[in-house]
Parts: structure tokens; C-alpha cells; sequence
């Protein structure tokens, strides 16, 4: 919800004091990387700062930097479970974006920051941020239309709202590339209120970076950010020059950012990520794309997204010409931020083709990102390719979600309620209703993270069907409609990258480690989080043994027990549970935890006998499709006689990098 004004969250931060010096950045392009500038220059003066910027590429915590360091996971959930308490016990009915901000402010106060550089989120004059005590100076960027149904229809409108972070008594450096009237506005409102306007001078700025191949807007920016930093800490004014050997160290993600995406797709050129958003952003990525990969007539592949009420009949005629390539995918819901909706692929394609794309050229790839990519590869050959459309479009998958077969539902109009549906051995009659609490488990986590991805993992375990667990169990959850929890979510098919199937695993070793990979696979990054659902009395096989052996580190390990009935967690059958086939089953898993002990990797002869004989479909056993797959995800692994395959022990395991 977007909800202006600044009475919630004056209440929310009464009580965080705002100790540090401020640096107010507002602007429809441009603010955040002035930010990042002037985080770089701040860095390299030594100063302690902090920095907050909107929107969140990737975690809602990516937003707020200590000293050029993302604030870790745990520092922010521990201000923010503050904020919302407070917000909860005073009744304010905050805002997604002021529990955020008040988050924000609520650490630069814990680390003790002197300087606060702060990005506004929308506007200004109305703007969370605009809270903020003490500002040492404001910047005003480039300013376009943008969010007119909430800051006004005309750009001089707009500007009146941008300038409301103005100081009576406090200097505010303004981009002086601005339209006369928005300059006139931003002039009449500091003459009004009692603010100094500083012009950065470009001509010294320009010279000082000869070389640097910048393009125009980019030295605009980086004049506004000197010219900030040399008001706001005087003392540690210097000339431009001495801070470029950091500003050139700089990355600012999703900014004219080249990016490899060879083990996503296999394409070996880069390509130039950029979340132009509106038409004045579009316009400089345009004059980029011209000057730097167009040659000739030569057409660029584009894979575009877009956030819902965005001009991209404005941007696509600035980015596009006839004959260009173009993919649309639609970006998944922003954690945080349930008001920031995609655009329809099918609605954006019609506009490309309104501006010269041809159908043949043209690719809906839904919400699958990966294959809007590969589809992008394959189109643009050696040619060039950019993403570019909404910011959005850069977040990825974090959380790994493993529910564990254990039997095969065959089908039937009972929907696996009657047993006689499954295919289970013995000891294992009157588990199916537990089996299908851990497939409701699975799809209820997914529900829950935006950025998880579940995987049914199990392979096909008996000669009776070449069905595999992982398939019946998906095939199950369709039956029972149980994805009608996910929102905007296709229950006929497995459409999405976030419902994988590993058909492959034959024990729980292997449901761990297949799983991993299968993610690595389909999204090209490692998960930071693992979830694993099975029975309560399997927590220690397979989180402290299997989860331990792998080297995923235990503290990014969640586990969902559920047990059968009258089995308790430690896998022992409660009073009255009787004997017979069940007792010997259990003991049966007492054993396995032993074997398990002693062999961690699962590849002495008990352990690796056992996968032989429930391979009854001579299921491949690697872990890699082939060599070049092996190579690309860093994980060295060893061959086995039976022609599966094994980590190597003390090897590369990238997904235990922190």
C-alpha cells in the first residue's frame, strides 16, 4: 500500500534518535547513484556511514549498507521486529515503506554512523523519508514524470514535491540539467523557505574524468554527489581526483550493469542489465545502446518486464526499432512490497509490435525468467542482448524447499485418501494420509516465501510403475488443488520455475543433494536457505548427518517433522503401538541411522547396495548432466564404480560459501 505522509512514521521514530548527519537525495533518475558515490566517497575518507536506498534488488535488507556492506539478516530482522512492535503497541497502521525507513534509521542508530545518506522512496515533500532530523544537505537529481496519480501530473508539480526535502538554513545541490521550469520551481521554493541552491560545475568534473568513458548523465550524478559530499564534511573536502580510484571499484546493480550469464544460458558475451523504468531512464539507456552495441542496422534482443501503470508505450519507443528481438517475462511478487505488480507479457509484446517487433521475434516466456533468457541466447547469437524494464527483474530464488518420497499414488477418484491408491510396502500401511500432510506442508512453504522454490524429490522405486515419487506426489497435489494457495498459480501444470520434480533420488542422501543441484540447475544460483519436510524421527539423519556431510551450513537449515501415526520423534512406537511389521521397521531405521554414521556419503556397499536394488529403471546416478555442466558449478565431485557420482571430501562446495 501507498499510503503519503509523514504522521506515521514521525510516531514510528520518536523514540530512534537521529544522531547522525543527514545527506537527502530525491529525484525521479539518478538519486541512487548518487548515493552509491557518495557512500564511495564517504568510504574512502574514512567516515563512518550508512546508507538506505529503495527499491530492494534482492532482500528487503540488501536496501540498508554499513559502511559499504549490506546490513547482515540478522541485524535488520532484530531492528525491525522493534519497529513493528512498536507500530503494533502504539496502533500507528504503518506502511510497508515506513516500517522499512524506521528500520533503517533504527540501525544507523545501533552502528553509530555519522553520516546517513538516504534515497527518497516517492516524492519527497510527503515521503517516509522525509522524517530525517538533522539533514547536512539535500540533493535534488533529475527530474521526469513519474508516479503522476500520486505526485502530480505536471513535471512542475512533480518538482514542487521533489523540492519538499528543502531545509530552511540547510544547502541543497541541484542537477542543473533540469527543464527551466522545474529549475524555476526548485529556485521560487528555496527562495521561500531559506535554502542556499548549489549548481555543480561540470566543466572541472568532466576533465577530471577524461578517460573514464562516462557517459553524460553519469557525470551529472557524480557532480551532484561531489558537490554534496564537499557541503556536508567540509573537512574532508578534496578534489574530485582523489576519490576516483574508489568511484571506479564502484558497481551499482541494475545501472547500465554488464552481466555473465553463460551458466544460466551458455551465452559466453555479456550483457547490459538495466532497470529503466520510466522515459527519461529509457532515454539514456537508449543513447547507451547506440553508442555502444548497435552497429549498423544490426537489431538487439531485448528481454523486458515491467511494473504495472508504467508509460512503456513511452519507454519501448525510445528502446526499440524495427527488427529488434524482444522476450517478455513477467517479474514474481517483491518481498515487502505487495503494491509493486508485473505487467502482463501478452500486453507488452502488443506494444513491441506496435513499435516495430515482429511476432516472429517475439517470445512470451510467462513468469520464467530463465527461459526468457535462454530463448533471448539463442535469438541474439553473438548480437547484443539487454535486460532492462523494472528493477525487479534482477531478484532470484534464495530458499530451497525438499519434501521427501516416500511411496507412489498411482491415481484414482479418491485423490490418495483410500490407501489402496498407493503403491507402499508393508510396514508403511496407514502413512499415506502422513505423506500427504508433508506434500500440503511443502506447497504452504512455498505460499509463504516469494522466493522460494519447492522441489518433490524421489525417483521411480518400484518395478510395478516407472512413475516416480516426485511426479505422484505432484501429481497428487494438482488432484487436491492444493497449489490454489500460491497466488496466480497454474494447477494444471508444472508451469513455474518455483515447482521443480528431482525424479532421480533413491534415499534421503540423495533427496538432499539432487535437489541442491536441480535448483542450481534451473536458476543458476545456490540456495542461502534449506528447508526439508519428511518424518520428525529423520531430523538427525538428515539434517545432522546429511545436511552436516554436505557441508551446508546447519544454521541456514530448517526441518519439517511429521511422523506416522503412534511413532514418536525418535522414531520409537508410542504405547500401544503393538508389534509386527511396524516395530521391525523401525528398528530397521535405527539401523540406517548407524550405516548412515559410518559412511556419510552413502557409498560403502550397504548403503550403495540398497540404491542399486530401488533402481529398477537403471535411473542415471550423476550428479552433473556431463563434464562442461560439472565444471560450470564449481563442485568437484568423484565417479564411483556403479557410475554414480560422489563429492569429494574436503572439495569445492560453493553453496557453503557465506
Amino acid at each position: 500500500m501507498i499510503d503519503l505522509g509523514l504522521a506515521r512514521v514521525s510516531r514510528l521514530v520518536q523514540h530512534t534518535p537521529q544522531t547522525w548527519k543527514a545527506i537527502h537525495v530525491a529525484g525521479t533518475n539518478g538519486k541512487g547513484s548518487i548515493c552509491a558515490y557518495l557512500s564511495a566517497m564517504l568510504m574512502s575518507s574514512g567516515l563512518s556511514h550508512a546508507r538506505f536506498t529503495s527499491p530492494h534488488l534482492i532482500d528487503r535488507w540488501d536496501c540498508i549498507a554499513v559502511n559499504g556492506k549490506p546490513v547482515a539478516e540478522a541485524v535488520f530482522r532484530d531492528a525491525e521486529d522493534v519497529v513493528k512492535q512498536r507500530d503494533k503497541e502504539d496502533r500507528i497502521g504503518a506502511t510497508e515503506f515506513e516500517l522499512l525507513t524506521a528500520t533503517a534509521f533504527e540501525i544507523f542508530h545501533r552502528q553509530k554512523v555519522e553520516y546517513g545518506v538516504v534515497e527518497v522512496g516517492l516524492g519527497g515533500r510527503l515521503d517516509g523519508t522525509n522524517a530525517l532530523q538533522q539533514k547536512a544537505v539535500t540533493v535534488i537529481a533529475k527530474i521526469g514524470l513519474d508516479h503522476q496519480s500520486f505526485l502530480g501530473n505536471t513535471i512542475e508539480e512533480i518538482a514542487l514535491q521533489k523540492a519538499g526535502i528543502m531545509r530552511p538554513g540547510v544547502p541543497c545541490v541541484v542537477d542543473g540539467s533540469n527543464q527551466p521550469s522545474v529549475l524555476k520551481v526548485i529556485e521560487d521554493h528555496a527562495r521561500e523557505l531559506g535554502a542556499e541552491l548549489h549548481y555543480p560545475q561540470i566543466a572541472g568534473v568532466s576533465g577530471a574524468l577524461a578517460g573514464d568513458n562516462l557517459e553524460p548523465h553519469q557525470i551529472q550524478n557524480l557532480a551532484c554527489a561531489h558537490t554534496a559530499f564537499r557541503l556536508a564534511c567540509p573537512q574532508h573536502s578534496r578534489p574530485l581526483t582523489h576519490f576516483l580510484p574508489a568511484i571506479r571499484e564502484m558497481q551499482w546493480p541494475g545501472r547500465l550493469q554488464k552481466l555473465d550469464i553463460q551458466k544460466l544460458t551458455g551465452r559466453q558475451e555479456e550483457v547490459l542489465l538495466d532497470g529503466a523504468h520510466n522515459p527519461q531512464s529509457a532515454e539514456v539507456l537508449a543513447r547507451y545502446v547506440e553508442k555502444h552495441l548497435r552497429s549498423g542496422n544490426q537489431p538487439v534482443t531485448w528481454v523486458l518486464a515491467a511494473t504495472q501503470g508504467k508509460d512503456m508505450d513511452g519507454i519501448f519507443g525510445l528502446l526499440l526499432k524495427p527488427g529488434d528481438q524482444v522476450a517478455a517475462v513477467r517479474f514474481e511478487p517483491v518481498d515487502g512490497m505487495p503494491w509493486v505488480k508485473p505487467a502482463d507479457p501478452d500486453e507488452l509484446l502488443r506494444l513491441a509490435a506496435r513499435h516495430g517487433a515482429q511476432d516472429a521475434v517475439m517470445h512470451n516466456a510467462g513468469d520464467d525468467v530463465k527461459e526468457a533468457l535462454t530463448w533471448a541466447s539463442q535469438a541474439a547469437g553473438n548480437g547484443p542482448l539487454v535486460i532492462a524494464g523494472s528493477l525487479y527483474l534482477v531478484s532470484s530464488p534464495n530458499h530451497l524447499i525438499v519434501v521427501c518420497g516416500h511411496a507412489i499414488w498411482l491415481g484414482g477418484p479418491k485423490n490418495g485418501w483410500d490407501e489402496g491408491e498407493w503403491l507402499i510396502e508393508g510396514y508403511k500401511k496407514g502413512e499415506t494420509p502422513t505423506f500427504i500432510e508433508h506434500i500440503k506442508a511443502g506447497v504452504r512453504l512455498l505460499s509463504q516465501d516469494e522466493r522460494s522454490v519447492l522441489v518433490f524429490s524421489g525417483g521411480p522405486t518400484r518395478k510395478e510403475t516407472p512413475l516416480s515419487e516426485a511426479r505422484s506426489y505432484y501429481n497428487l497435489a494438482v488432484a487436491n488443488a492444493y497449489f490454489g494457495l500460491l497466488p496466480s498459480s497454474d494447477s494444471n501444470l508444472v508451469s513455474t520455475s518455483r515447482i521443480l520434480l528431482e525424479e532421480r533420488a533413491l534415499d534421503s542422501y540423495y533427496n538432499i543433494l539432487f535437489s541442491l543441484i536441480s535448483f542450481w540447475r534451473h536458476h543458476a544460483v545456490w540456495p542461502d536457505r534449506l528447508t526439508i519436510v519428511s518424518h520428525g524421527f529423520k531430523r538427525n539423519r538428515l539434517v545432522d548427518g546429511h545436511c552436516a556431510a554436505i557441508c551446508f551450513p546447519l544454521d541456514r537449515v530448517e526441518f519439517v517433522g511429521i511422523n506416522p501415526p503412534g511413532v514418536d520423534g525418535m522414531g520409537s512406537l508410542a504405547e500401544g503401538g503393538g508389534p509386527g511389521e511396524k516395530a521391525e521397521a523401525m528398528r530397521g531405521v535405527q539401523l540406517a541411522m548407524g550405516q548412515w554414521a559410518e559412511d556419510l556419503h552413502g557409498v560403502g556397499e550397504e548403503l550403495s547396495g540398497k540404491r542399486r536394488a530401488r533402481n529398477c529403471w537403471r535411473v542415471q546416478q550423476r550428479l552433473f548432466w556431463d563434464e562442461e555442466e560439472r565444471l560450470r558449478s564449481g563442485v568437484d565431485v568423484r565417479v564411483l564404480e556403479d557410475g554414480g557420482e560422489a563429492l569429494v571430501e574436503g572439495g569445492r562446495r560453493p553453496w557453503a560459501r557465506r
